[in-house]
């Protein structure tokens, strides 16, 4: 394991000697709980004591976050931003640092935007394609009929709708129907299951040295989500138990069927990849 960032390092001395320290926010992410700028103090609160609803200080990626906790499983802690779609990958004790008093509060529900569909015009055939995370090492997203240029939001120049299904999205289920009733005759993207922390059976190792498995899938880890992947971000299932690739493939096969009306047609399996999800509509 590569050594911490040298102010990941002072933070946790600062923390051992006298249980607390302070912080100067700088993103936008806890808004408009935590502003910009704000100094915070973070405590040395135990591991085992941080529950869903307080405000944590944690590794990521290296970089330390000062996110929500909204949900725990035994040593795993799911935190999000207050004004971020996507929840961040799990941690464990190695990663967590301290606990933020004074804004602990019920963890809020992100609400659906419909009128952010206005950036898209109401046209096109009322398509969609469900796309997979493609195999190593580059991690392109694939859909069994794509054509040269064609990218999730992009087909021959038009811009599509594109929507993204994973357990790191933080709108609900239910979503999904509100999102593909109200699309319209707009052609729309599906993406599947792209995160770090859907991972395979291989086991991986995360930025603190914590390690954890998940279902075998056999695909190995993915580069995680980013807001700007996808026009709206869909739940489905928890990273703290994370379904697998198929059943989400399956959930979202079975979501466009019903609210749309078009029968998905399955096509043949392409050499080197997955029998998952290539449907089409």
């Amino acid at each position: 394991m590569s050594e911490e960032p040298s102010e990941v390092r002072l933070l946790r001395s600062a923390l051992a000697a006298v249980g607390k320290a302070r912080l100067k926010t700088t993103g936008r992410s806890m808004l408009p709980t935590i502003e910009p700028g704000t100094v915070i103090t973070v405590q040395a609160r135990p591991f085992d004591e941080v529950e869903p609803g307080d405000v944590a200080v944690v590794l990521v990626d290296r970089k330390v976050i000062v996110h929500r906790v909204v949900d725990r499983a035994g040593t795993r802690l799911l935190t999000r931003g207050d004004n971020l779609p996507l929840v961040d990958p799990a941690v464990g004790p190695g990663a967590y640092l301290g606990a933020v008093p004074g804004y602990r509060r019920p963890v809020p529900l992100p609400g659906l935007d419909l009128a952010r569909l206005a950036a898209h015009p109401d046209r096109g055939a009322g398509r969609t394609r469900i796309w997979l995370p493609g195999p190593a090492p580059a991690y392109a997203w694939w859909h069994p009929t794509m054509r040269r240029g064609d990218t999730p939001g992009l087909s021959r120049g038009d811009a599509r709708l594109v929507i993204s299904v994973s357990p790191y999205g933080a709108l609900p289920g239910t979503a999904l129907d509100q999102l593909l009733a109200a699309a319209g005759r707009r052609d729309v993207d599906i993406l599947l299951g792209r995160a770090t922390g859907c991972p395979s059976g291989d086991r991986t190792t995360g930025p603190s040295g914590d390690r954890a498995t998940g279902p075998s899938e056999g695909w190995g880890g993915r580069p995680p989500l980013r807001p700007g992947t996808a026009d709206f971000h869909v739940g489905h299932g928890t990273l703290l138990e994370p379904p697998r690739l198929a059943d989400t493939a399956e959930f979202v096969r079975a979501r466009v069927e019903a609210v749309r009306g078009a029968l998905p047609v399955r096509p043949a399996q392409a050499p080197g990849r997955p029998d998952l999800a290539g449907w089409r509509g």
